[in-house]
């Protein structure tokens, strides 16, 4: 049929404009906006971190011969105890490499993401025209709308945030309307002789004769007060709404509801582009390298001073002679 499920849809039409108040047309397309599915490849990162030397902060003594005086004391080396720094270190390294990579990814899904959603740019402000709101602001002449009067209510919530009023008007086939800009004329004829404020965004939706399979062509007209909040972007976002919700399988009172209210949540607020959710992600994955890099030096830090009593305790419990003997050892026997 011409609405939610079915039907073929046309593909987008610019719109007229008047002097007085901005103007303009929109045929649905024939896909739910979103529904392209985007495919992006991203690098993986690996890294190794290989330390090979081994490190003693004292002597290491080679000696081989056993003393009946006490212990001989044959050398030390971190690699003996734990791999030393290069596997510690190793293993710090990778994970933090993991780590980046993963925000990486991240980001350029964010990105993706944030290429594909509606968007917006401009800070707006609620409209203060002190008008009451329209509660009859709904004509349905195809017989669309299941409870038309619980729809007006739900459509206030549009009108508390922005300060426009809404208005709709789904329009019974009229073969005099040719063409588009026929149809756009009417619509701002009818705004003339309707309304008496300029803070009303009218939506007509022009039905074609066979209603149930046609999808019509849409129009809309902003007051003079209305294009401060409904600019061509506001518009925009608001016929991306009407093309992602229009071919689903939502009651046509659910879905005005959801393109109005969505509408209203985009553009009274400045949408975080994809270039700046990988800025902050980068920002993110910085600080977690920084601070994954000050864990791995206290650790090591810790590790070598632990090593060193170890090692210290090891000297001081070596009696002096198998040392001196094993010294002399090295010194004239190599």
């Amino acid at each position: 049929m011409g609405r939610a499920g079915a039907g073929g849809g046309r593909s987008h039409s610019s719109g007229g404009h008047s002097s007085s108040r901005s103007s303009g047309g929109h045929r649905v397309s024939s896909h739910r906006a979103g529904s392209s599915s985007g495919r992006s490849s991203g690098s993986s990162f690996s890294s190794s971190y290989r330390g090979s030397r081994s490190y003693s902060s004292g002597p290491v003594y080679r000696g081989s011969r056993s003393y009946s005086s006490g212990p001989v004391y044959r050398g030390y080396s971190y690699q003996q105890y734990g791999g030393g720094y290069g596997s510690g270190a190793g293993m710090a390294a990778a994970v933090v490499f993991a780590i980046i990579a993963i925000i990486c990814l991240m980001a350029v899904y964010s990105s993706v993401a944030g290429g594909q959603s509606v968007s917006s740019t401009i800070e707006r402000h609620s409209l203060d025209t002190g008008n009451a709101y329209i509660n009859d602001c709904i004509i349905d002449e195809i017989g669309w709308f299941d409870n038309i009067t619980k729809t007006e209510g739900r459509l206030k919530s549009f009108w508390e945030e922005t300060g426009v009023q809404p208005f709709i008007i789904l329009k019974a086939y009229d073969s005099s309307l040719v063409s588009d800009s026929a149809k756009e004329e009417w619509a701002r004829e009818y705004y003339d002789r309707s309304f008496g404020t300029e803070n009303v965004f009218l939506y007509v939706y022009f039905a074609e004769a066979d209603v149930d399979e046609d999808v019509g062509y849409m129009a809309y007209v902003n007051g003079k007060q209305t294009s401060a909040v409904m600019d061509a972007e506001a518009v925009s976002i608001f016929w991306n709404y009407v093309d992602r919700y229009w071919y689903s399988d939502m009651s046509t009172d659910d879905m005005f509801a959801k393109i109005f209210d969505g509408t209203a949540d985009t553009i009274m607020r400045v949408s975080t582009t994809g270039k700046g959710i990988v800025k902050w992600l980068l920002i993110l994955g910085v600080a977690v390298a920084m601070g994954a890099a000050v864990i791995i030096i206290i650790i090591l830090k810790h590790k070598r001073s632990r090593e060193k009593a170890e090692e210290d305790a090891r000297i001081l419990n070596t009696p002096v002679d198998a040392i001196a003997l094993d010294h002399l050892e090295d010194k004239y026997l190599k």
